[in-house]
C-alpha cells in the first residue's frame, strides 16, 4: 500500500483521539520538508490554542507570546481572516515589506528559531479555525510533492476529517491549557526525513534489507541509517525504538 494512503487512514482512524494531530502532521510530512512542526486552533474572539508541537528547540514561553497577542500580527493569522482558507501559503509569499524590521518579528519570530515557515489554514466552521505551521531552522520549507494540486486535492478531505474531529473533541478547551504532550512525535521530528521513513518501516516490521529495496538505497546506507537513529533518540535496540513509538499512528501490519 502507498505510504500517503497508509498514513492517511491513520489520520482517520485517529478522529477523537490523542494522536489525531501527530498522526496528521505524519501525513502531511509527505507533502512538506521540515523539522519543527506547531498545531493552532483559532476561535473567533478568543486567543489561539496550542494543539499539538513537534520542535526541536522552541520552549513553550516563546510559544506563550504567540498566545499572549502576537498572532495578531502573524502574516498566517491575518491570511486566515481574509479568507485564505484550504491553501498552503509560505512566509515569503505573506510577510509585508520589511518583515524583518517589525515588532513581530523583533519580539517574536526570531525567537522561534525558524528560518522559513509554510502553514496549511482550513477554516472549519465559520467561527473556528485550524493552522498547520511547518517550519525550519536552515532551509527553505517547500512543497515536495509532485504537483501542489495533489496536496490541495488532499486538504479538501483532511478539512472534512479535522472538522469532525473537532466536533468529536470539545472546542472550550482554556486558552491557557499546554498542548497534548507526545513524546513520539517529538522524537520523530529530531530525525531527518530519510530517517523517519526507515523508523516507519522498521514498525511496520520491515528487516533492513527490505528496507533497502523498499527506498532504493544500499543495506550499508540502512544500517548507517539505523545507527544515526538509534543515537538521536538515546536507545540502543529495535525493543526500545518499538517502545518509544508504541503508540505511533503507522505501527500497522505490512
Amino acid at each position: 500500500m502507498d505510504i500517503q494512503i497508509e498514513r492517511l487512514s491513520a489520520v482517520i482512524d485517529a478522529v477523537a483521539t490523542r494522536q489525531f494531530y501527530s498522526n496528521l502532521l505524519a501525513y502531511l510530512e509527505g507533502f512538506f520538508a521540515f523539522d519543527n512542526a506547531i498545531v493552532y486552533a483559532f476561535e473567533h474572539g478568543q486567543a489561539p490554542r496550542c494543539l499539538m508541537k513537534a520542535e526541536k528547540e522552541n520552549s513553550d514561553a516563546v510559544n506563550q507570546i504567540y498566545q499572549q497577542g502576537a498572532y495578531l500580527d502573524d502574516p498566517f493569522y491575518q491570511a486566515l481572516n481574509g479568507g485564505g482558507q484550504g491553501e498552503v501559503f509560505t512566509l515569503r509569499q505573506l510577510a509585508p515589506c520589511g518583515f524583518y524590521q517589525t515588532d513581530y518579528y523583533r519580539n517574536f519570530y526570531r525567537k522561534t528559531g525558524w528560518h522559513d515557515e509554510a502553514g496549511v489554514l482550513l477554516q472549519l466552521t465559520p467561527e473556528q479555525g485550524l493552522g498547520v505551521f511547518f517550519g525550519s531552522a536552515r532551509q527553505t520549507v517547500g512543497v515536495r510533492y509532485p504537483h501542489l494540486a495533489d496536496l490541495r486535492g488532499a486538504l479538501t478531505l483532511v478539512k472534512s476529517v479535522a472538522r469532525l474531529h473537532s466536533e468529536v473533541v470539545p472546542a472550550n478547551v482554556p486558552a491557557s491549557s499546554a498542548p497534548a504532550t507526545d513524546n513520539a512525535a517529538q522524537a520523530r521530528y529530531a530525525l531527518t526525513p530519510r530517517e523517519r521513513e526507515i523508523v516507519d518501516l522498521i514498525l511496520k516490521g520491515k528487516g533492513s534489507q527490505q528496507i533497502a529495496e523498499r527506498l532504493f538505497i544500499s543495506l550499508g546506507t540502512v544500517k548507517n541509517h539505523r545507527k544515526n537513529i538509534y543515537g538521536k533518540l538515546n536507545i540502543g535496540s529495535q525493543a526500545e525504538l518499538f517502545n518509544l513509538f508504541l503508540t505511533t499512528p503507522l505501527r500497522r501490519s505490512a
